[in-house]
């Protein structure tokens, strides 16, 4: 069993290794991710959950601009 570990620590370690040769961050991750609202999507108008997305999506946005600068 933790042959099996290390062999798959190693590969991951392994592919780590050339994604951060070619420049990337493989630990990176997705980042914060927009709540749509479509929960309560028989109880809310679309216009205003499309709305409030859009405004999330933007504010998002800016955010993640300000970290990179």
């Amino acid at each position: 069993m933790d042959d099996k570990k290390l062999l798959k620590s190693e590969k991951i370690r392994l592919k780590n290794d050339k994604l951060r040769a070619k420049g990337k961050d493989p630990l990176k991750g997705w980042g914060k991710m927009v709540n749509t609202g479509l929960g309560g999507l028989n109880k809310a108008s679309l216009v205003d959950t499309k709305d409030f997305a859009k405004d999330l999506q933007k504010d998002i946005a800016k955010e993640n601009e300000r970290k990179k600068l």
